[in-house]
């Protein structure tokens, strides 16, 4: 630990530097190392889409964490006091309303006075939430009144529906059961404020509010709905709070144009109370602010359960933006089919109110061949799903075409081009708080879900790096930025993106990304031997699974294959033997991890044709610390194997015969030099070298996934079994007592290496990754194993749900909330449907053998019906979020950072998946939860509440 800190004083020097700076502009840094993000254990299912802006829930009911302009999370947002659902209660006959509270249990800042006259009151004990993306359920029990309310969210993200998983709009739809022995008078209100909750857009001069009604006709129900325009950062946004209709006599819908969010809110709740409906207005009009709202008024009779008492719809319409440095518009993807004006928002909430029914066919029918199969663990099947929310939430941005792009960005291919004519640009943030669009190196293990659920995405995505072969310079790769910079980590100075290198990403969403790449500063990518590694394996799974040998494809990509790999021989394999070295720099996606040797070398570097016409070559001297890595070295294997499989395919015979001479003579230094006799060591020479890391085989794993048959070429299948079986025996079992996934580095002694920063993190999607390779040998349960601990710890144990960081580390501390990678979850089940025959006629029968991962200290609750309603599927497993599992007050043996939210005295019951067509239990806990991270969260039973048909 100290040689760590030691280590990092010089870039602390450097990047202090550059924070300060930014003193007032923090959103403009790529990563904000001084200032990390807290988590808040309190986050469920967010709203939305893909790519039109996203709205956070909190699972205690209330909207926060608005990400609405592109790009950007707004996590430090809170629970909006004014955006909120309203249950009210009125006995037939009476004059008042006999219960009243907001269906919210939040801590909510009301310091101000803002809605004194609402009752937030809640109690914490009687909510449970349930999630399993893009829906969720949270329960409310009225234990005075014997009333049941469950609100269901739903969003339309829909594999292979490019349209519908585009909108900006959820659904709320009602459930009511009346269990007492008396009827009531049911109103459900839902209001809904201008801005964001962020204090710099909630005064806006420009609010205006516009009622709107369609009727019943041939295409659905009639809806009724209120607009609010306003804008969000000089960009405009029109909110649209829609219900639909019902000609039931029994049935009442009230709209409220306007009332004042930062008054005490007494008009709105007083009318509500005495009439059961909202007012017309409400307050007097204010200039900088505005809210409204919608109600809808039922009776429920005595013992009934109303299903869908009321169906309410969320829409978000704003459909021309502008990332930070506002040097060009974007359209939403969106606007291909709704109008970009403030009908489009109305048009947008009626759609989704007729559709909403098809929505959740659609989604049942995606998500019920995982959930029903007998065999997968429950906590599998959650994470599967659960880990997606990341798509919506993870700042991503989804563009219709534009040619005006074409003056600015000429290195875009015409395949990219037409790619993007068709199905748009897509990218989305590394994480919350790394804010770079697309980081090629973290998308290579997340792209999975990509290419499994909406493949023409990640299409779109590596169509961004395909040359142009009219275009001077080419493509992505070719592309240069002559600008010259200073890398925080290291202190050099370089172009920010240089020729013949895969760029790290496509830029800070706070600039203006595509038009100003390479955002992360912090090394000089343009030496990482990753990325154009990991461009070359993912073409071949994009040829091969996705656009199933498109010859245009290949010919594009193969230019670029080409270059990538002649650069790699040239400037990386220093001593002709065909495997490439490592340079003593954190040179790959472990930026922070490296290697060390004693040989001082030359390194020249052609810095583009502006600078040539000074100096042709600039020579740089440095102490190289050359050597051969088991995870560079796999890429490299399999990125030469892809190479000459397409050289073949395009019939460059001279250059297949080329590099299969080379790779031959990899294969043998890159056993003879890293082969243990159990495992692959981590390198040549550094203080790590020995160390078994988590993610040796990454290449191998990544061709296996695609190609078995050209995997195997690459290395013994034995030393592959072993190294997979050292690391679950090290990284897995000998880390954080087998609870936390697979840590990065590992000495043989079974101690962790804690020699540089991250060898002793756990990655949550290199877990995964390391889950989805064992799938591919055969071994499920190990497996099933390695994967539940990430997950356990994340959703069970530390209130990390919906908000999976890039790192975990043994005790206490995590890093980078809301991360990309653990979307490699997909490649499990990429690995189980392409290896293991999942729910076919071909299914391996390891997979009827899987047991659910259990240990000692895991609490597993087999929930028994409290009421008279008979209960089916009742086993769950729960847990309580534990805030104070990070708790940054604690001593630990790494950096790192707790939530500043407080520990709330009720829990929300476990995200697992509903079991369908059946009578489910959701579950409140109470407990205490353990602030060790290896030890067990306190479980006690709550009230359960019976909810059919989740």
């Amino acid at each position: 630990m100290y040689q760590q800190v030691y280590d990092a004083l010089p870039f602390v020097r450097r990047y202090f530097m550059y924070w300060v700076r930014h003193t007032g502009k923090k959103e403009k840094l790529f990563i904000n190392t001084f200032q990390p993000l807290q988590h808040k254990p309190y986050y469920g299912v967010p709203c939305g889409g893909i790519g039109s802006g996203s709205i956070g829930r909190d699972f205690r009911g209330g909207f926060c964490k608005f990400g609405l302009r592109p790009g950007l999370i707004e996590h430090k947002v809170n629970v909006v006091p004014s955006d909120q659902f309203i249950l009210s209660v009125r006995r037939p006959g009476d004059a008042d309303a006999c219960y009243q509270k907001v269906l919210c249990a939040a801590d909510i800042d009301r310091s101000a006075g803002q809605l004194s006259a609402w009752d937030f009151d809640f109690p914490e004990t009687d909510i449970a939430f349930r999630g399993l993306y893009p829906r969720s359920w949270t329960c409310y029990y009225i234990a005075e009144l014997s009333l049941v309310v469950v609100l269901r969210q739903i969003s339309p993200v829909i594999p292979h529906n490019y349209k519908d998983s585009s909108l900006p709009a959820t659904v709320f739809v009602v459930d009511v059961e009346n269990r007492s022995a008396e009827d009531y008078e049911v109103s459900i209100a839902f209001t809904f404020r201008n801005g964001t909750g962020y204090y710099r857009w909630e005064a806006d001069p420009g609010c205006s509010s516009k009622e709107f009604q369609y009727n019943r006709d041939e295409q659905g129900p009639g809806v009724h709905g209120i607009t609010l325009e306003h804008n969000i950062d000089r960009m405009r946004c029109t909110y649209a709070l829609g219900l639909k209709t019902s000609e039931n006599p029994l049935y009442h819908a009230s709209i409220c144009r306007s009332f004042q969010p930062s008054a005490n809110g007494q008009g709105v709740w007083k009318h509500l109370r005495e009439t059961g409906d909202l007012p017309d207005h409400a307050d007097e009009a204010s200039v900088t602010e505005q809210a409204v709202g919608i109600c809808v008024r039922t009776t429920v009779a005595a013992g009934e359960r109303r299903e869908s008492a009321a169906e309410m719809a969320l829409v978000w319409h704003m459909p021309v933006v502008k990332f930070g440095n506002g040097e060009r518009t974007y359209k939403r993807r969106y606007t291909r089919y709704f109008d970009e004006r403030e009908e489009g928002a109305r048009a947008l909430c009626t759609y989704a109110l007729r559709e909403r029914q098809r929505w959740e066919e659609e989604i049942e029918q995606w998500q019920r061949p995982v959930l029903e199969h007998e065999h997968l663990p429950l906590w599998y099947k959650s994470a599967l799903f659960n880990e997606l929310y990341f798509i919506t939430d993870g700042g991503s941005i989804w563009f219709e075409w534009d040619e005006e792009w074409t003056k600015r960005e000429p290195h875009l291919s015409e395949y990219a081009r037409n790619v993007m004519r068709e199905h748009g640009r897509f990218g989305y943030l590394e994480s919350w708080e790394y804010r770079m669009v697309n980081t090629y190196d973290v998308h290579f293990y997340a792209s999975f879900a990509l290419a499994h659920l909406w493949p023409q995405l990640e299409i779109s995505v590596q169509a961004e790096f395909i040359p142009n072969r009219f275009s001077i310079p080419a493509d992505q790769v070719e592309h240069v930025d002559e600008v010259v910079v200073r890398f925080h980590m290291e202190g050099d100075r370089a172009p920010q993106k240089t020729r013949t290198r895969v760029p790290h990403d496509l830029g800070n969403p706070a600039a203006d990304p595509w038009l100003l790449t390479n955002a992360y500063v912090m090394h000089d990518t343009g030496k990482w031997k990753d990325l154009n590694l990991k461009f070359v394996l993912t073409s071949w799974r994009d040829y091969v699974c996705i656009v199933k040998r498109e010859r245009a494809f290949l010919e594009h990509v193969y230019p670029a294959v080409k270059s990538l790999i002649s650069q790699g021989l040239t400037t990386w394999d220093t001593d002709g033997d065909g495997m490439i070295e490592n340079f003593g720099k954190a040179d790959q996606t472990y930026d922070a991890w490296q290697m060390e040797g004693a040989r001082q070398t030359r390194e020249y570097a052609n810095r583009g044709e502006a600078l040539a016409e000074l100096s042709s070559l600039i020579t740089l001297w440095e102490v190289s610390r050359e050597g051969r890595r088991a995870y560079c070295g796999s890429l490299w294997l399999a990125a030469l194997r892809v190479a000459v499989e397409l050289a073949r395919e395009i019939g460059d015979d001279e250059k297949a015969n080329e590099w299969n001479e080379t790779l031959q003579r990899a294969k043998k230094v890159f056993v003879e030099k890293l082969w243990t006799g159990e495992y692959f060591r981590f390198c040549e020479r550094s203080r790590s070298r020995d160390s078994v890391m988590a993610d040796q085989l990454c290449g191998i794993w990544f061709l296996q996934s695609v190609s078995p048959e050209m995997a195997e070429e690459l290395l013994p299948l034995g030393h592959v079994q072993s190294a997979l079986t050292k690391i679950f025996e090290l990284n897995v079992q000998r880390f954080a007592g087998g609870r936390m996934g697979a840590v990065n580095g590992m000495r043989p002694d079974g101690k962790v290496d804690r020699a540089y920063i991250q060898a002793d993190e756990m990655w949550t999607g290199v877990t995964y990754a390391v889950a989805a390779f064992m799938i591919q040998q055969g071994d499920y349960q190990r497996a099933f194993d390695t994967a539940w601990g990430t997950y356990d710890a994340c959703f069970n144990r530390f209130g990390l749900q919906y908000q999976t960081p890039e790192a975990l580390y043994e005790k206490k501390f995590y890093r980078a909330i809301g991360y990309m990678r653990p979307l490699a979850v997909w490649a499990m089940q990429w690995a189980l449907e392409k290896h293991a025959g999942l729910g076919g006629a071909n299914e391996k029968r390891g997979i009827s053998e899987l047991r659910e991962t259990t240990f000692a200290t895991c609490s597993k609750t087999s929930v028994a019906a409290k009421s008279e309603t008979t209960v089916e599927s009742s086993t769950v497993v729960t847990a309580q979020p534990s805030p104070a599992a990070t708790r940054s007050d604690d001593d630990g043996g790494s950096e790192g950072y707790g939530s500043d939210e407080k520990e709330s005295s009720a829990t929300v019951g476990h995200v697992l998946p509903p079991a369908m067509k059946s009578t489910t239990t959701l579950t409140t806990l109470g407990g205490a939860a353990s602030d060790d991270a290896a030890s067990s969260s306190g479980v006690s039973s709550g009230r359960d509440v019976v909810v059919e048909g989740l």
